[in-house]
């Protein structure tokens, strides 16, 4: 046998034995995945298992993931645009790509389709990959790591995109068929009310955000019916638009914050109590219910007549919220099943007026 046969059978045999030499266990075809599920916005996707979870936002919105070096970074999470222009409606795709081209540098590739976008850079020696999707709301994928890794994330990040998943409940359909409501997006009210609960409430004084339409709360508020506040400036009492600046007055408090002492608990009200008694019997507990309408407004003082109020979606679920303000008086929050997911509808801040 010849040197060069000799050779030749060898290296046949290596590569064999080997696979290919160009591979190691750590690229994506070797890489094992993981399921994350967004409870708040109900959406999937998958993670590789050399990040680490880091535990969700505060806001609940979504999650980051580390590798064990720090070099690596995956973050997934709702994003909240809005267009000015649309009061307070979502932007565009072609604009929100526009938008976010505007503050990027290092741009190394980009690409724009009709519900997602996505934007390659570089800053320092990182690389940074965003991709946005549109679904009635804008969700962003974020990967974070360093140029000499590019090679082995490319598969990764188009796994991770692909697995991608919104599995919220058809609103769109539902309200088209006249029923919005449809489905028990009751079920997914406790995680929805303790994420608006912590963008809006605890730690912050909500009538300062309402008076000021702050952007974080305007991302609860329907803009086609936007929201009032029942109030009790005498012994009757009156429902207020943003235009009568929901009947704040100067008197009214805009610094006290409400905070909890312990873990709150969402429990379901079962047993009729009126939120007044439930607030008194735990401060750390918040209440919710299903209702079939809002607080009627009073008409005649002499006969008591009252009438409905009415909404933008009259057949659409409802659900009240009962806590305590920072004085351990009750305050209602009355949520309406939009067609597009839970909104707040109305602030009722009525209970023991004059």
């Amino acid at each position: 046998m010849s040197k060069l046969t000799y050779f030749i059978i060898s290296l046949v045999l290596l590569t064999a034995c080997n696979g290919n030499p160009g591979k190691t266990d750590t690229q994506p075809d070797s890489v094992n995945y993981k399921t994350y599920h967004n409870d708040r916005y109900d959406y999937t996707v998958e993670y590789p298992d050399f990040l680490i979870p880091q535990g969700e936002a505060d806001s609940g919105d979504g999650q980051k993931f580390i590798s064990e070096d720090q070099k690596i970074q995956l973050i997934v999470y709702y994003e909240f645009k809005d267009d000015p222009t649309k009061d307070g409606e979502p932007p565009s795709v072609e604009k929100a790509y526009a938008e976010d081209l505007a503050f990027i540098t290092g741009v190394l590739s980009k690409k724009l389709e009709d519900n997602h976008y996505i934007i390659k850079y570089k800053v320092d020696n990182m690389l940074h990959t965003d991709y946005t999707v549109f679904n009635d709301r804008y969700f962003t994928i974020r990967f974070e790591y360093p140029e000499e890794e590019n090679d082995r994330m490319e598969g990764v990040i188009e796994h991770i995109i692909n697995s991608f998943k919104l599995e919220v409940l058809d609103y769109n359909a539902n309200a088209q068929n006249g029923n919005a409501s449809s489905g028990e997006p009751e079920d997914l009210f406790p995680a929805f009310i303790e994420g608006f609960l912590n963008d809006c409430y605890w730690g912050k004084n909500f009538s300062s955000l309402l008076k000021n339409n702050d952007k974080t709360l305007a991302t609860y508020i329907d803009s086609k019916m936007d929201v009032r506040r029942y109030h009790a400036p005498g012994t009757v009492t009156k429902l207020a638009t943003r235009a009568e600046n929901f009947g704040f007055t100067e008197y009214d408090d805009y610094d006290l914050k409400p905070m909890h002492d312990g873990e709150i608990i969402l429990e379901y009200i079962n047993d009729g109590g009126s939120p007044e008694d439930l607030i008194y019997t735990n401060s750390n507990v918040v209440y919710y219910v299903a209702i079939e309408k809002v607080p009627e407004l009073l008409v005649n003082m002499e006969t008591f007549e009252t009438k409905p109020v009415k909404t933008a979606y009259p057949n659409a679920k409802l659900m009240a919220v009962y806590l305590p303000d920072r004085y351990l008086n009750p305050r209602g929050f009355y949520f309406i099943n939009t067609p597009n997911g839970w909104k707040l509808a109305f602030v009722d801040d009525s209970f023991g007026g004059a």
